[in-house]
């Protein structure tokens, strides 16, 4: 009969196998990402639109005057400044901005690994907490990884504060540091308060009185200071932007709900049970607390227009943090394996989609896409006037000056705050020479009147510009980035 230590052994050795498996599949996974930073081509048009004023904050021009009635920016000033300042180095902006985002994400893994070893666990465990982060991020939604886009810049600063504020003994010093980043993130991405209020509700019902005065001292010094800074230099423009009114549905809230509570229901449930369990030991409570806040607040912020499944990367880092904790804490040592597995159930799902885009990639359609996506840059370049493109980085790359915010202006005109005939007006009277749309229409010309519309997960135009394209604009090519529409009458070759 074998002895206790060698089951322990065995149990420790299939574990480590595991997790240095996982380990694999994510470095695998991340591989691409990584690749896809030197490739010249649009991940989706949020990349453009942050390249826009990147360009403007490099060199010294103002970011919520952007030259444009048309085009807005409501979002914290600190990332294009950063990105903007890393690219006086990579020699492009979108560069810069990926090379940024993929390094948030292994900043992310390393500060879910400090939040577990802080709170007692093994190397293996902190390791295993750190993989899982990355197999949520590099298997669940490829496309943030990597790409030029502020979230998980804000997300890895705020994280940090976390790990900060859980990494010893509480005092001043770490208390104001934890404050500090999180105040940075903030400045990168305005819906990034989850962490900042729970820990300071923790530093407040638990912390010293040198850890209460550095934290929100610092943090309230920090937030006059910016606040004042931002007023100032925008003349109010900013705070104007930032709270602008926008539309709320319970359907899209629902929906990004679902889809995500789906791909996580294992984590869910295992973390979830576990952390309840551990509730009373610190700082399994505080992660519990922070898994059902970030739920709360991500099915809230999911409903508001223009959002996307980042709103609740706050539910996948702490369900990472969470896993390693409760791998930690498992009674019985031989089931901890599985429990990894587990973890990553959705991550093991979704993995050969991902590799078979990998390998679908690799074996040239990456080159395809950039060579068609030059095409389309040489295309725009060619008409003279004001163009309008879904794809910011395809207006950008053309020599286009910012002009036209379809998430921001569909707002504001649905909202009230500027015409509603605003852009088919500028149609109707024939002022963009071309318009590159990727969406499609709303409401085709043979579609069954009396069939019910799903409710749109994105929409960037009214269903009258459609209308008013048809009327007034012919199309004029069809290509990787959908649809260039031109003036009836000005469609010669170029």
């Amino acid at each position: 009969m074998r002895g206790g230590n060698d089951v322990s052994g065995d149990a420790e050795r299939s574990y480590r196998l595991t997790v240095h498996a996982l380990a694999g599949l994510a470095l695998v996974l991340l591989a691409y990402p990584l690749a896809r930073i030197f490739w010249d081509y649009e991940i989706d048009n949020t990349e453009g639109w942050n390249a826009y004023l990147q360009l403007r904050a490099a060199a010294g021009l103002p970011l919520y005057d952007t030259g444009s009635p048309y085009f807005f920016n409501n979002y914290p000033p600190l990332s294009f400044y950063l990105v903007g300042a890393l690219s006086h180095l990579t020699g492009d902006v979108n560069m810069a901005g990926r090379l940024a985002s993929f390094a948030s994400v292994i900043a992310l893994c390393l500060a879910v690994r400090s939040i577990v070893r802080s709170a007692g666990g093994s190397r293996l465990d902190g390791w295993f907490g750190a993989v899982t982060c990355a197999l949520f991020f590099a298997a669940l939604v490829t496309d943030y990884v990597g790409k030029n886009n502020p979230q998980l810049l804000g997300q890895a600063l705020v994280l940090w504060g976390l790990a900060v504020h859980l990494g010893g003994t509480a005092g001043a010093r770490r208390a104001a540091l934890a404050a500090l980043l999180f105040s940075a993130g903030v400045l990168v991405k305005h819906n990034l308060i989850c962490l900042p209020l729970l820990v300071g509700l923790d530093v407040l019902l638990r912390g010293p009185a040198r850890a209460r005065l550095g934290f929100f001292l610092t943090g309230l010094a920090l937030a006059g200071l910016s606040g004042g800074l931002l007023w100032l230099s925008s003349n109010g423009a900013f705070f104007t932007q930032l709270l602008a009114s926008r539309t709320w549905e319970v359907s899209r809230s629902f929906l990004f709900t679902v889809e995500i509570l789906g791909q996580f229901q294992a984590p869910m449930a295992l973390v979830g049970i576990g952390l309840i369990a551990a509730r009373s030991t610190r700082p399994a409570g505080l992660i519990l607390a922070y898994l059902g806040a970030a739920l709360a607040f991500g099915i809230f912020f999911s409903g508001g227009a223009g959002t996307d499944v980042n709103v609740f990367f706050d539910v996948y880092v702490a369900l990472a943090a969470g896993a390693g904790l409760v791998l930690r804490l498992a009674p019985f040592p031989r089931a901890r394996p599985a429990m990894a597995l587990l973890v990553n159930a959705g991550v093991l799902f979704y993995a050969p989609l991902s590799l078979g885009r990998i390998g679908v990639d690799l074996a040239g359609e990456a080159q395809d896409h950039m060579a068609l996506f030059r095409d389309e840059v040489a295309y725009v370049r060619s008409i003279p006037g004001t163009a309008l493109c879904q794809s910011h980085l395809l207006c950008l790359r053309a020599g286009k000056p910012a002009f036209y915010d379809p998430i921001n202006m569909l707002q504001a005109m649905t909202m009230g705050r500027l015409p509603a005939d605003t852009l088919t007006g500028m149609l109707r009277r024939h002022e963009i020479a071309v318009v590159q749309i990727l969406d499609p229409p709303r409401h085709p010309e043979d579609a069954n009147p009396g069939a019910q519309e799903m409710p749109a997960r994105w929409k960037d135009f009214q269903d009258e510009v459609f209308q008013v394209l048809r009327e007034e604009y012919v199309i004029d090519r069809v290509s990787l980035s959908g649809r260039f529409y031109r003036p009836k009458g000005d469609t010669s070759p170029r």
